[in-house]
């Protein structure tokens, strides 16, 4: 058993649904709240070649150039959790024509949830 309260669950997936508006909306100023100051986002291509590679800032560069796009189909799941850590699957169907798989690894600080990490795959 993980502890993980049903409070905790509901809070972890808001963290993570702060990105998904933001992605929608085409904000970062909306997703920015979910993200730790020093998160890291990270993914590699097909071809092991680095397609992106620290800080969350490169997120949001590229989140406010394609704007809003509200017609991508989301599902989350918490993967794993404890009373201070949690893990969360993100997939993402047809934003901007692109699909992926995230997992948002999340650290809850001073009583708050925060993504502290993103890795991701692009679906080809």
């Amino acid at each position: 058993m993980n502890n993980t309260s049903v409070k905790d669950y509901q809070d972890i997936l808001a963290t993570v649904q702060k990105y998904v508006d933001g992605c929608n909306e085409g904000k970062s100023e909306v997703m920015k709240p979910a993200f730790d100051a020093g998160a890291v986002m990270y993914s590699v291509n097909a071809d092991g070649s680095v397609a992106a590679q620290g800080s969350i800032n490169n997120l949001y560069a590229v989140v406010d150039q394609l704007g809003a796009d509200k017609n991508g189909k989301v599902h989350m799941d918490v993967v794993d959790s404890t009373p201070t850590t949690a893990v969360v699957r993100v997939t993402i169907e047809n934003w901007h024509g692109l699909s992926f798989v995230d997992h948002h690894s999340l650290v809850k600080m001073n009583g708050t949830w925060k993504i502290v990490a993103k890795i991701y795959h692009t679906v080809a």
